[in-house]
């Protein structure tokens, strides 16, 4: 009976709606980065020239994209960086399974591919490095 009741004194990090949200944008943003490898690779976007294009665009969209999951999910200062860490952990799950399983839905050219999912990556670093980013400028300490 104790154990009951300490588990409910336990504060959510996140309610279920906000839980709900950040799964589905996770899924939604895993999704548009397989469809830009797949789509980006039959037109060339990947290679030394269109990577280095491709890494530098990434940057003000996986800002704009951490705005929009606060905004779309409600999220609190202390919330950002584990609700992005949420949506992370669920677009790298289903990239995970889907580049060993599914390959062919990213694309033909297998080299073209891993260029793909480096860019994925490096997408997925600048998700969480612009979480940190918005979570200090709205007042988290961070060390």
């Amino acid at each position: 009976m104790g154990l009951k009741k300490e588990n409910s004194e336990l504060k959510r990090l996140f309610s279920k709606q906000q839980t709900v949200v950040l799964v589905v944008l996770g899924m939604a943003f895993w999704l548009c980065g397989a469809m830009a490898v797949r789509f980006g690779s039959e037109i060339g976007m990947f290679g030394k020239t269109g990577s280095v294009f491709l890494f530098l665009i990434a940057l003000p969209v996986s800002w704009i994209s951490v705005l929009l999951i606060m905004k779309a999910a409600k999220l609190k200062a202390d919330q950002i960086i584990p609700g992005v860490s949420l949506g992370l952990l669920t677009a790298t799950f289903l990239d995970g399974i889907v580049l060993t399983w599914g390959t062919q839905f990213y694309g033909k050219d297998a080299g073209l591919i891993g260029l793909g999912a480096a860019w994925i990556l490096w997408g997925a670093f600048t998700f969480l490095a612009f979480a940190f980013i918005e979570a200090w400028r709205r007042g988290l300490k961070l060390v």
